[in-house]
């Protein structure tokens, strides 16, 4: 008695959200200004054409010159009607739409069936009810977004379809415009795409395999989920043998059938355009509402968000590839050629390939416009003629240990910002201890800031680290958004570059630009406009302040250090304009890096294995440095500007150490010559020993604020009011002194 009563209770639910649903749509359709008419206008302009034409998208240079033409060639091979295969059309009809010859485009019967079953399930349960036609306004009238205006629209529009054309027609314009994952449009594409033959040339198992694939095109890619393909396969497979396309033993061989899958043919080669595709996709991922993470808290984490990422990721490429888009950007063709040539004449010696014909030592680098903080070059790997172009763009597909590249990023520029200077101090510690025990307190040798970065000291570096803290140095790549940062990175090694998964030369290039402007951070890309259908889609990111002018400036000096006596003086300096920069080596040689800054780009080079393996003679000073020098001797031929922009700016208040209650200091007075007197027996050199001085002095003082040993607190003091003993000047000793007697107020 109970069962039917529920049962009658659930089918007078079904019959009012009928109603409900019928009476919504005409109400939405009013709200919304989509009806039936104003459908049919919007199909009859359209014509048959739009089915099978489609706008290209383009991707253009910073001359206006096409770089690249989407969806032309294989991608898209057009069926007329009586080409597609039978088997195609009864597949597609037995899962996506079984009711396809009997309704006018909207299936009322299937809207009330995944009703009754969401009532049965108690709402847990949500059966899709779009036909055929709707999914085919949708494809070609309208977009993905999961809204009632958009069902509304796809409804008249299905409407519309079905009263100007034939269900031949229909099935004919859904088969060859539906998506099959991996930039394969239409069945035809689909079967040379993963088959390597004519859809005509299919047996009934892999056309059922590649009418699964539209449903989902990321969960169902053959490629990527083959499992996953082949469940909705069998579903297929069944569904033909319920509706009477295929006999019992069709089904049988059908379903006992293991398909091949030809791997990937690639889209692009090493080439800037691959990379513009990608800067365009990840910008429409962020329009669309999606959050980037650049710190992952645990592996799960880091699973989930790839997996979210990779469907959004699909989604955004699947829009591009449909047409519209006119993608405008700041590649140099000069400098790409500059650049790919530096790449190839430096490594031509070394020949060796792998079993699939791809140089086994490789390279990536990218050359950045330091004004614009454009992307000018990006190079993905050597030029080499293949019978199958290679796919990989190493420049930004491509995530490798940065080895002692890392440091002024994670260790030494944030300790400038920590009070620490040029002349501190540090321990020269046993990284081997250290490794065994990272809780121990080590000591070792003292080494100065400066020469420990010149010398790319490991100890210094482990031990710096350690006293500023790992959680601070990784939170300054993650402003700069160091897209792989690890909750396992919260390691003192991470120093020397040992992380997770490690980084790439767009990354390195955008965070070592930041010094050269004055600390400020803009995520790097070569997109300077995105039109879709005419209409301007992009905005450029603002830029967020990292480093601080003054900590800035300091860097680039110790950089040019480096370049002058230090692992990087093979480069030198060149008459014209500073040149300051890091290498970076990772153990046994399988990394070799070199991040280079002029006052006009910044560029970071790469070198080493797909599959990471030693190279005999692969250092940061080797390789590496012989591609950025043959860049930037050509690039800094005709300076647009001598300096950083570093020294352009003035120091802001926020930049201070102390407040100006307690005192404050200016810059290291750059590009004055040493015997200069600023006043009457007080010259630049003087100034400058006495800021240094100051420096140490402060990093003593902030020692003694954090320290809550009383008896430590004074031996901390005691050493500044030693050093402030050694200073010349009377304005920089007072200033000093002031700061010392604040802090002694403070115990």
């Amino acid at each position: 008695m109970g069962d039917r009563i529920m049962k009658k209770r659930k089918k007078k639910a079904i019959r009012i959200l009928a109603v409900l649903f019928l009476g919504g749509i005409l109400i939405c359709a009013g709200i919304f200004g989509i009806g039936f008419v104003k459908a049919s206008a919007i199909v009859k302009e359209s014509g048959r054409t739009i089915f099978s034409e489609k706008e290209n998208s383009y991707i253009y240079g910073d001359d206006g010159q096409v770089l690249a033409k989407l969806n032309t060639g294989e991608d898209r091979v057009y069926l007329e009607y009586d080409q597609i295969p039978e088997a195609v059309v009864q597949a597609f009809v037995a899962v996506e739409d079984r009711r396809f010859y009997a309704h006018p485009g909207v299936d009322v019967m299937g809207i009330l069936r995944s009703m009754a079953v969401y009532v049965r399930s108690g709402g847990s349960t949500i059966q899709g009810g779009s036909t055929i036609t709707q999914q085919l306004a949708r494809t070609v009238f309208l977009s993905n977004e999961v809204t009632i205006e958009r069902k509304v629209k796809e409804i008249f529009l299905a409407l519309a379809l079905e009263a100007r054309y034939s269900k031949e027609d229909i099935l004919e314009f859904y088969i060859n415009n539906v998506y099959f994952a991996n930039g394969n449009y239409g069945i035809e594409a689909a079967a040379q795409s993963y088959f390597g033959r004519s859809s005509a040339q299919l047996d009934v198992a892999e056309v059922a395999l590649l009418c699964a694939i539209p449903n989902s095109p990321t969960w169902y890619d053959p490629r990527a989920h083959l499992d996953h393909t082949l469940m909705r396969r069998d579903k297929i497979l069944k569904n033909m043998r319920e509706q009477g396309y295929i006999t019992a033993q069709e089904l049988d061989i059908a379903q006992a059938e293991t398909p091949v899958i030809l791997e990937k043919k690639s889209e692009w080669k090493n080439d800037p355009s691959s990379y513009a595709l990608d800067c365009a996709v990840r910008y429409l991922m962020k329009d669309s509402g999606f959050t980037f993470v650049w710190y992952f808290a645990s592996d799960e984490e880091y699973r989930d968000y790839k997996a979210a990422y990779e469907q959004a990721y699909e989604k955004e490429k699947e829009r591009i590839y449909r047409g519209k888009f006119k993608i405008y950007t700041s590649l140099n063709s000069k400098i790409q050629t500059l650049l790919q040539e530096q790449t190839d004449n430096t490594l031509t010696k070394f020949t060796d390939v792998g079993d699939d014909g791809v140089y086994v030592l490789q390279s990536a680098g990218t050359v950045i416009d330091n004004v614009t903080g454009k992307v000018v070059a990006v190079v993905g790997g050597r030029s080499q003629t293949l019978s199958e172009s290679h796919t990989l763009n190493r420049a930004y597909q491509s995530f490798r240990q940065p080895g002692s590249s890392i440091k002024p990023l994670l260790v030494y520029g944030p300790a400038l910002e920590k009070g620490y200077s040029a002349s501190s101090v540090l321990q020269n510690i046993s990284v081997e201890e250290l490794k065994k025990n990272p809780t121990k307190e080590l000591t070792g040798s003292p080494m100065q800031l400066d020469v420990a970065l010149y010398k790319s000291e490991n100890g210094p570096a482990c031990w710096l680290l350690k006293q500023i803290g790992v959680s601070t140095g990784l939170s300054y790549l993650e402003k700069m958004h160091f897209s792989r940062l690890m909750y396992s990175d919260q390691n003192i090694v991470s120093a020397l570059g040992g992380f997770t998964y490690g980084t790439n030369v767009i990354e390195m290039a955008g965070a070592y630009r930041s010094f050269a402007v004055g600390g400020t951070h803009v995520d790097p890309t070569c997109i300077t406009s995105m039109l879709y259908d005419g209409k301007e889609l992009w905005t450029d990111e603002k830029e967020t302040e990292v480093y601080t002018t003054k900590a800035s400036q300091e860097m680039i000096r110790l950089l040019e250090g480096v370049v002058q006596s230090g692992t990087a003086r093979r480069l030198g300096q060149s008459a014209q304009v500073p040149r300051a920069g890091k290498t970076g080596t990772t153990n046994d040689n399988k990394d070799g890096w070199f991040c280079c800054m002029i006052p006009d780009y910044t560029v970071s080079v790469w070198v080493g294995c797909d599959n990471p393996q030693r190279v005999p003679g692969l250092s940061g000073g080797s390789y590496p440095l012989t591609i950025v020098k043959g860049v930037i001797e050509q690039l800094d031929d005709a300076p647009k500007v001598t300096n950083f922009a570093a020294f352009q700016k003035t120091i802001a208040e926020e930049d201070l150490t102390f407040s100006k209650e307690v005192g404050a200091y200016d810059s290291y007075l750059p590009g004055r010559d040493d015997a200069e007197e600023l006043s009457p027996g007080y010259t630049v050199a003087n100034y400058r020993q006495d800021h240094m001085l100051a420096d140490q002095i402060d990093v003593l003082l902030n020692q003694a604020m954090e320290e809550t040993d009383a008896s430590k607190k004074s031996d901390l003091i005691t050493q500044a009011e030693a050093l402030k003993g050694q200073i010349f000047g009377r304005t920089v000793s007072g200033e000093v002194e002031t700061k010392i007697a604040y802090v002694k107020g403070q115990q």
